[in-house]
């Protein structure tokens, strides 16, 4: 048999790391860090399929459909974390999915990952429809769950998406849109793809914000969905009130209190001068869009004062 590398494990060798050994700590550390500035760079190239990705799941959630966002390993994890990024609360509409269920966050479940009918399964007892929208996360592309669930979407007729290193994989040809970041060589063979993840943990960044902005969990560049689950979050809240409306202390941690410390409600009535009562109804006229709330607030202080 011979020594030599196969042409495959020679193609994913970087031509700029195979001295990587022999260089100092900081060398070492600049040149992981030059190499990893061509993640921006393969992200940029995809920003039109991020952006029907983005627009197509907030088209999804507009209708009352949801998201779901499954993955096995590594990226399974990175699904549940998008998630949860994406709404502090516990039910909501993006979904993360994990092959071999919560589990498989502690340790990995390569058997579930395999079971291409178990996809299937997991997606069926969700009860997921074609108002839904499946978003599929496989760095090689080669993961029978993953195959699973997204060929089962696709026969309801519901959108599906993958991000993925493999244009030309299995679970690209089962989407209708690809996002296939191309990240070059890894700095050193043999690790499982980091920047191949950095770059999907990138984008579903860029998901998970964009979402929560069209969504109206953010005004201006500030969360205010969040809740007062501890004194951590109650203090977060008080400091979002305080920015947004641009008082003191005393008056956001007043309004708050005085609407069951909710975020939104807290800046519109500060910002309009509405009791809690009528600043909650017209939040929900909006639906929950506070710079909408914002806007029509205004719209009926102009009409009564012509």
């Amino acid at each position: 048999m011979s020594s030599k590398a196969t042409g495959s494990m020679m193609e994913r060798r970087n031509t700029c790391t195979e001295n990587i050994d022999k260089l100092s700590t900081e060398d070492m550390l600049a040149t992981i860090l030059q190499d990893d500035r061509a993640i921006a760079d393969a992200i940029a190239v995809c920003l039109p399929d991020i952006t029907r990705l983005v627009d197509n799941a907030i088209a999804t959630l507009s209708r009352g459909g949801r998201l779901v966002i499954v993955g096995a390993g590594a990226s399974g994890r990175a699904a549940m974390q998008a998630a949860c990024e994406y709404a502090p609360e516990a039910h909501h509409a993006v979904i993360g999915l994990i092959a071999g269920g919560a589990d498989a966050l502690l340790q990995a479940r390569e058997a579930a990952a395999s079971d291409y009918e178990r996809g299937i399964n997991d997606l069926q007892t969700l009860d997921f429809n074609s108002n839904d929208m499946l978003l599929g996360l496989s760095v090689s592309g080669k993961t029978p769950w993953v195959w699973g669930a997204l060929r089962y979407a696709g026969s309801l007729g519901a959108t599906v998406a993958t991000i993925t290193q493999n244009a030309a994989s299995e679970v690209a040809q089962l989407a209708d849109i690809v996002i296939a970041p191309q990240t070059g060589p890894e700095v050193v063979v043999g690790f499982a793809n980091p920047k191949a993840r950095l770059a999907q943990r990138q984008i579903l960044n860029m998901l998970s914000t964009a979402l929560a902005v069209r969504t109206g969990r953010v005004y201006s560049n500030l969360r205010v969905d969040i809740n007062a689950a501890d004194t951590h979050w109650a203090e977060r809240q008080i400091a979002i009130v305080m920015e947004a409306a641009q008082c003191p202390r005393a008056e956001a941690k007043r309004a708050l209190e005085s609407c069951n410390h909710s975020c939104r409600t807290a800046i519109l009535m500060l910002l309009t001068g509405l009791d809690a009562w009528h600043a909650r109804d017209l939040l929900a006229d909006n639906n929950e869009h506070l710079r909408m709330a914002l806007q029509e607030a205004k719209g009926r202080t102009a009409m009564t004062t012509h």
